[in-house]
């Protein structure tokens, strides 16, 4: 009831005004004041994090300063603190703030003791802090330590009960990106598969959708083009006006029109105005033009292979992280002087998978 309450509240607000005056009213209504709201805020900037960075940051500024102010037992207040804390440390990383990041989520570990004084399980979803984390260990590098973190947030999943199954499939979303990046494209598949089983039976299309785009990506990188067909066809609708959602579906049937060989068609959407597509989307499509390089490097085609390198290079220089572009630019500096085998074509676009997975 209290949720359902904070979703009221939420619509309330978005019907106010401009997003810049809803601090004054929340921090100064005292009905806002409950902790389902804060909640409620946080978990918003976690949608927008991926697609509106600068939102989502807001956002869970706004939590950070409401939560002191609910009114409650500790436990439930420093519960409040470390999850909103949490929240705007992944809005920052978001944003390629690691270093902001960094020093929320430290601020966030602070709360954790008083969180866990209270009655298990917490009545927060804390199940979501876990990829929360886990993303800002990806970007720091810290590879296993992520892992360790979704498994042993997925063993307690079943504990919680709180979200009705939504934890335990974003848990699998996340755990399937991270073995995209660890190369393990099986893996993924059985994860993301098995996340989609669970969103399923949740009246979260988002989040289905997430894990679909996801799967179909890991279905690529397997080696595996054909099964996508049928997954595009139902993530079109879905997809409609959501951003970078929408953006990544021709990304991927770009790559599995490569995976199948229809190079003209794969190509076709490579050479869209890269304008339109948005930015989370690009890394996924400079993928695709690393796997239509690697078709014609194995085809002999040296004089397609040089003309693709030269139109579609420029599009990526100034639209990737530092490492996928350095990649990118090794990759096609080999290509030109022609000392690209196939073998270290088909390794290159493997090594960008793990660079651009899931993010």
């Amino acid at each position: 009831k209290d949720r359902e309450a904070a979703d009221r509240l939420w619509h309330q607000l978005q019907a106010s005004g401009a997003p810049r005056e809803w601090k004054g009213r929340v921090l100064e209504d005292p009905a806002f004041q409950v902790w389902a709201f804060c909640e409620r805020l946080c978990d918003e900037s976690a949608r927008l994090a991926e697609s509106d960075p600068a939102a989502a940051e807001e956002l869970a500024a706004l939590a950070v300063t409401l939560a002191p102010k609910i009114t409650g037992e500790e436990p439930l207040v420093c519960g409040l603190q470390e999850y909103a804390w949490s929240h705007l440390g992944n809005a920052c990383r978001a944003r390629g703030d690691l270093m902001g990041a960094d020093e929320a989520f430290r601020r966030a570990q602070t709360f954790f003791v008083g969180a866990m004084a209270g009655v298990w399980p917490s009545l927060l979803r804390r199940q979501r802090l876990a990829p929360l984390t886990a993303r800002l260990l990806c970007e720091q590098g810290k590879f296993a330590e992520a892992m360790e973190k979704i498994d042993f947030a997925l063993g307690l999943a079943s504990m919680a009960a709180t979200d009705g199954g939504e934890g335990e499939a974003v848990l699998l979303l996340e755990k399937g990106r991270l073995l995209r990046r660890f190369g393990e494209a099986e893996a993924a598949v059985r994860e993301l598969a098995r996340g989609r089983d669970v969103a399923a039976k949740l009246s979260n299309p988002h989040l289905s959708l997430r894990l679909g785009i996801e799967l179909g990506a890991a279905l690529c990188d397997a080696g595996r083009p054909a099964e996508v067909k049928k997954l595009l066809a139902s993530l079109r609708k879905p997809a409609e006006g959501l951003e970078p959602e929408q953006s990544r579906l021709p990304c991927l049937e770009g790559r599995m029109e490569a995976g199948l060989g229809r190079v003209k068609q794969a190509q076709a959407i490579l050479e869209r105005d890269p304008s339109g597509f948005h930015p989370r989307a690009v890394p996924e499509l400079a993928l695709l033009f690393l796997e239509l390089a690697a078709f014609h490097v194995r085809e002999g085609s040296t004089e397609e292979l040089k003309r693709l390198v030269e139109t579609m290079q420029p599009r990526f220089a100034e639209r990737l992280g530092r490492e996928a572009a350095a990649s990118l630019k090794l990759f096609c500096r080999l290509a030109v002087q022609d000392k690209l085998t196939a073998d270290r074509a088909r390794q290159s676009a493997a090594d960008f998978i793990r660079l651009v997975a899931g993010r």
